[in-house]
């Protein structure tokens, strides 16, 4: 299962249009294969079929379109293999593990640095986080049935 949104493109029959709903507005993109350079590129419409982008190469880790414009969807679309084994677009490797995927991960997701931590002395649920309060010191000497364990009358202090 992946973390985030994906985008479904069939490969059996390229050129192939996707319709992308925005808000209240219809997108369509366009996707097709240059076999002489080995590579996929993308054309995006707006509602009325009007060209947006033309000839645009996916390229894996970056969105389809990465500029401001009020014209462009809002949503940012990025080529990406989830379990990190590949590192480029290929017509052997797109839709089969590397997908489109909406740019919408959570960021206390994508950055582990960013998930909230226990409150020290709060429930102390958690034993693998560093709780700094002075209610509970995990592993402390009493409660540690390891023979090699500091006796519960050490202290620095000696």
């Amino acid at each position: 299962m992946s973390l985030r949104d994906k985008l479904m493109v069939d490969m059996s029959d390229l050129p192939n249009y996707v319709i992308l709903p925005i808000g209240t507005e219809n997108f369509t993109i366009e996707f097709y294969y240059r076999e002489r350079y080995d590579t996929l590129y993308f054309n995006l419409y707006d509602s009325d079929d009007t060209p947006l982008i033309m000839g645009e190469k996916l390229v894996y880790g970056m969105p389809l379109w990465n500029i401001n414009d009020a014209d462009l969807p809002s949503e940012r679309i990025v080529p990406l293999d989830e379990a990190g084994v590949e590192d480029a677009v290929s017509i052997d490797n797109f839709q089969s593990s590397v997908f489109l995927y909406f740019d919408d991960l959570d960021p206390e997701i994508e950055n582990p640095d960013n998930v909230d931590q226990d409150d020290p002395d709060s429930d102390n649920s958690d034993l693998l986080d560093d709780d700094s309060g002075s209610s509970l010191i995990e592993d402390e000497p009493v409660m540690d049935n390891n023979e090699f364990a500091l006796p519960s009358d050490w202290s620095d202090t000696k």
